[in-house]
């Protein structure tokens, strides 16, 4: 797995780029969020199909919910294949893997404290997991991304 990382003083997105190896069961990737900024999006964009023997899945979270954005993406075929992508911040793009974080109401993110419709208070980390059964091949490989930012500050005129 290897990491990238772009910025702007305003945007800022992380990759992570799952590798199939042949041998390893569980690939985690960790996208830490500062406090004060705002998650905008995760992308999931396979480049290669998974070809492990049983099973290849993708889920997308947090420390308190472990797939609470994406639940269990099939990685070899069914949910995600190529030219597809699958993206929060749209309620088109879900390919009926969303879960409780992601509603057609609008909900973007815990309902909690530490997680305001994507604004995040305190520090906040997104986990995505790829989960292998019967690893076998190196063939497969998937981008997650995760965009978020912070905007200037205006204050606001009492009157």
């Amino acid at each position: 797995m290897s990491y990238s990382y772009a910025r702007s003083r305003w945007f800022h997105a992380k990759t992570a780029r799952f590798v199939e190896d042949a041998t390893s069961l569980t690939h985690t990737a960790t996208f830490r969020i500062p406090k004060g900024w705002t998650v905008y999006d995760i992308i999931i964009v396979p480049e290669v199909l998974w070809t492990a023997t049983t099973s290849a899945t993708l889920k997308v979270g947090d420390t308190l919910t472990s797939d609470g954005y994406f639940s269990t993406v099939d990685l070899k075929a069914t949910d995600l294949v190529l030219g597809e992508r699958l993206q929060a911040n749209s309620d088109g793009f879900w390919g009926a893997t969303n879960d409780a974080y992601l509603t057609a109401a609008g909900r973007f993110g815990q309902a909690s404290a530490d997680n305001i419709g994507g604004f995040m208070p305190n520090n906040y980390a997104i986990t995505a997991t790829v989960t292998v059964v019967a690893p076998a091949t190196t063939v497969g490989r998937t981008r997650v991304t995760v965009l978020y930012y912070r905007g200037s500050i205006v204050k606001p005129v009492l009157a």
